[in-house]
């Protein structure tokens, strides 16, 4: 972008417009041979900056004409908006009826952004509508052309919190600039205290934009020649600043610092050199393309996507898993751009130019956590973070886990943040489709069978702060694996504890459940044989229990007559015929009835339950054995060995 300056908030957006007539589809167009691969459509967006003209005065409006004549193509029906803020609408709604999701804003006329004045209150119900509109037409702002003024540096988070950026700059360099060797080493440390608080913010790196003039500048950096644009980005902290290339402004500069003999080509391969060298620090282009790169390379110079001079196909597959976003960008005429320009139609083919073949996209944007005292848990603190796939082909999440920031800003405190829970991966997950677009009927069909519009598949990472340090600002990332581009599988989770630390104090309490019999044998007697009698007998036992509940249980274990008492004496086994029963008692339960046992080997049945822990309570096991006057009773003695169990279902 180049002549843009700060501009006024002003005005609250207007909510309605003209209505946006599309024509019906029209299949798209070859990618020219130097796009390559294309980029990823869930990647790739637009400069609002492109629209200047259109936002300020109408430049380049498309009227539909009268009916019965057929709209043409990117036309509104009239009247055509007359200000500002509907012309806004009006750019929204035509970008959403392209499928576009990225736009990066600028100060365009009647913006709500704050500027280079820390007195001036923030515009935070413009911010709020313009997030508001955005999201009506379905459009992300991942970045915004603000300002890189550090006395103001706060607010400007704030507002791009607000908006939901993905990351926060301007279209330069914050002073004081690269017209000195000094002057570039010191703009280079006033990006590092931007780039930390930014990230700090949870909003992530700060990001600057190049001209031709941050790579045609040169200085002698230890005894090497290298352009302003290198210097800065070597002097800065990878974990706090990022670049935005503009790849034809970059041509352009680079052009003019090889030797005068060098072609365009040249140029290209250095700033492939370039995107090399930085790999994931540079979070988006603008994709501009560019004749005349030698003699002239001015804004009249720039050209609709894939018909100009810049070889884009090994551009994009050396940052393919790098940068984030693909942003095309035309400076409109009123900056001595091309007098034949529309930004409507220019916009159209020049994305149509840059769409690759189908791909997923994942974004999850950066959650906000509360500030909570340290030794908060995890789960108290939990955050969801909604993925949702931005391209144009299923997304298969396989993994996420919270690993450390190292890369792209931030401490190393991965520990302080936890995955609570989730759903975008492992049992009863699934892939997660792209939106689709309503498709109305076609005239003559019945209404059922149109096709509302259908809303892109997401999941949710429930991600816990749990801070181990007061007053601490803890810098992580929530890290995917997936099918998705790796560059947008990062998510910077950021958050600071309050001055208060919550402390536990406690013990153990071991799992115990214990059953004291006092004794091993319990006697009836002596049976009489022909008399018909009950006869009974009992054992004491003691019973602790540190469980949520506690059941005590009998059974007879034996494969012979379970159940019966059993005589072993010559000749047999023999049995008694009646069954034994038994019966526990305490203080809270005297009455509990006899029971008979199970007749079947190892069945238990229960004779006391606990709802609640115990501490050696006093317990009576009673036995009863019934005689009848017509049992055979065998000389000798008759027993069975009983099993005793105390269980629990809830430790």
């Amino acid at each position: 972008m180049k002549g843009l300056r700060k501009v006024r908030a002003g005005a609250a957006i207007a909510a309605t417009a003209g209505v946006v007539l599309s024509c019906a589809a029209t299949a798209q167009a070859q990618r020219p041979p130097h796009m390559g691969a294309g980029s990823p459509w869930g990647q790739t967006g637009i400069q609002l900056y492109d629209f200047n003209d259109y936002l300020s005065n109408g430049a380049g409006e498309i009227t539909c004409p009268t009916p019965p004549a057929a709209p043409t193509p990117n036309c509104v029906q009239p009247p055509a908006p007359t200000t500002s803020a509907t012309r806004l609408t009006r750019v929204f709604a035509w970008l959403q009826s392209k499928g576009i999701k990225n736009v990066e804003l600028y100060g365009y006329p009647g913006n709500p952004f704050p500027g280079t004045n820390p007195a001036q209150a923030l515009n935070v119900d413009g911010l709020t509508a313009l997030r508001a509109m955005g999201n009506q037409y379905g459009l992300r702002f991942p970045g915004r052309h603000g300002n890189l003024t550090e006395a103001n540096w706060d607010n400007q988070i704030t507002a791009s919190k607000i908006l939901g950026q993905d990351h926060i700059g301007e279209a330069g360099l914050p002073s004081p600039g690269f017209n000195t060797y000094a002057n570039t080493l010191a703009t280079a440390q006033t990006m590092n205290r931007l780039g930390k608080r930014s990230v700090e913010a949870g909003l992530g790196p700060a990001y600057f934009h190049n001209h031709q003039q941050e790579f045609n500048t040169r200085w002698l950096d230890n005894g090497v020649l290298k352009s302003a644009w290198e210097i800065i980005m070597e002097r800065t902290d990878p974990r706090y600043v990022s670049a935005q290339i503009d790849i034809g402004w970059a041509v352009c500069g680079l052009a003019y610092t090889t030797p005068p003999t060098a072609d365009p080509a040249q140029a290209q391969a250095d700033l492939l050199r370039i995107i090399n060298k930085f790999q994931t620090r540079i979070v988006s282009f603008h994709v501009k393309d560019m004749v005349n790169i030698r003699p002239t390379c001015n804004n009249n110079d720039q050209r609709q996507i894939g018909t100009g001079d810049v070889d884009f196909g090994t551009l994009f597959a050396a940052a393919k898993n790098r940068t984030k976003f693909y942003l095309m960008e035309r400076d409109p005429v009123g900056v001595g751009g091309p007098t034949n320009f529309n930004p409507f139609t220019n916009t159209e083919n020049s994305l149509i130019a840059m769409r690759g073949d189908a791909a997923p996209v994942l974004y999850a944007p950066a959650p906000t956590f509360a500030s909570v005292p340290a030794g908060t848990p995890a789960a108290s603190n939990a955050v969801p973070v909604v993925v949702t796939n931005d391209g144009d082909a299923p997304l298969t999440i396989t993994n996420a886990t919270i690993a450390a920031n190292a890369d792209d800003g931030g401490n190393a405190t991965a520990a302080d943040f936890a995955i609570v829970s989730q759903n975008c991966f492992g049992a009863g997950s699934s892939a997660l489709q792209p939106a689709k677009a309503a498709v109305p009927d076609d005239p003559g069909t019945p209404a059922d069978e149109s096709q509302p519009a259908v809303p892109a598949g997401t999941c949710t990472v429930n991600v816990g702060f749990k801070p181990t340090r007061t007053n601490y600002t803890s810098v992580a990332r929530l890290q995917f694996t997936s099918n998705s581009d790796d560059a947008v599988e990062r998510t910077l989770l950021a958050a600071k504890s309050t001055g208060e630390a919550i402390t536990t104090v406690g013990g153990d309490v071991p799992s115990l459940l214990n059953l004291q019999i006092q004794s091993t044998v319990g006697s009836f007697g002596t049976f009489q044989p022909m008399v018909s009698k009950s006869y009974e007998t009992a054992l004491a036992a003691s019973i602790t229990s540190t469980a949520g509940n506690a059941a005590l249980s009998v059974a007879d274990s034996s494969a012979t007559a379970p159940g019966h008492l059993v005589n072993n004496a010559a000749g047999g086994p023999f049995w008694l015929p009646s069954v034994l029963n038994a019966r526990a008692i305490n203080a809270t339960n005297p009455t509990q009835a006899f029971a008979p046992l199970a007749e079947t080997t190892g069945t238990a049945i229960t004779l006391l339950n606990y709802a609640a822990p115990v501490n050696s309570d006093i317990v009576t096991l009673g036995f009863r054995q019934a005689i009848g006057s017509l049992d055979v009773l065998r000389a000798g003695s008759y027993s069975k060995t009983l099993t005793f169990t105390l269980s629990t279902t809830t430790p």
